[in-house]
């Protein structure tokens, strides 16, 4: 199923300097995968390298955004006067995690409509796609998915989301974060394919349960697989920014 919805972001410039340039990140975000509970061909390097159509070209293991200690984290986009926005669907292993779109502003967003809104329900398939557009001006944006929708999921109950910057993540649930450097939990791996896809363009995707370390069995705990909700984003003039350090984040936002 394809289909294209226009809609508004409704983001204004934000009067912190959000955009000042900070130190890279200490070390890499590392991430500790499982093996898929699903068919060997719905495997995270199965989609990408469908995807991309030349295999080996990512390696899912060390090539994500923050894989190294030269990258960029947190990580959302920021750009100037981006006209559109294409959220493409590459694989959705479940279908009821829902994504949305959140203005970042540097603190953990409140979801509920007003800088935000959402993207997929969770009942489109691969490639379905969603047309935004954006105002005029400075534009911070990042992704949170609900998983399972509003029916909760394992160690995240109704109304806890997933967001792709990870410092807005909580720890689960022993209350340290699975993924080194501890300082927040990842649940979403983003891949510049801009050398395969075109300018802008990155793929994103999400692990939907947050239960500690990956386990082999099905179905208590988790996969680790990040191929539950797998997405393109085509940007026009994005770019990313590590606009925070967790210091900063937890300062701003009163924790």
């Amino acid at each position: 199923m394809r289909w294209i919805v226009p809609a508004v972001l409704a983001v204004s410039a934000c009067v912190a300097p959000l955009c000042a340039p900070q130190a890279h990140a200490a070390s890499p975000v590392t991430i500790a995968f499982g093996t898929t509970w699903d068919s060997p061909s719905q495997s995270l390097q199965h989609i990408v390298d469908s995807y991309i159509g030349v295999p080996g070209a990512i390696n899912i293991q060390t090539d994500y955004m923050g894989a190294h200690a030269m990258d960029l984290d947190p990580w959302f986009w920021v750009g100037r006067e981006i006209p559109a926005l294409l959220i493409t669907e590459v694989a959705g292993n479940a279908n009821r995690n829902e994504l949305g779109w959140y203005k970042e502003t540097g603190s953990k967003p409140v979801v509920d409509g007003v800088d935000d809104g959402m993207v997929f329900t969770g009942t489109q398939g691969s490639g379905a796609n969603v047309l935004i557009t954006f105002p005029s001006g400075l534009t911070k944006f990042g992704f949170y998915m609900n998983p399972n929708g509003p029916l909760a999921a394992p160690n995240a109950p109704e109304p806890e989301l997933f967001f792709t910057n990870r410092f807005y993540n909580d720890k689960g649930p022993s209350g340290t974060a699975l993924h080194t450097p501890f300082n927040g939990d990842a649940q979403a791996l983003v891949f510049d394919v801009s050398q395969w896809k075109g300018p802008n363009t990155w793929l994103v995707c999400f692990e939907d349960v947050d239960s500690g370390a990956p386990v082999t069995s099905c179905c208590s705990g988790t996969d680790n697989d990040f191929n539950d909700l797998v997405f393109e984003v085509t940007a026009l003039g994005a770019t990313p920014a590590k606009t925070l350090t967790f210091g900063q984040i937890k300062t701003r936002s009163g924790r």
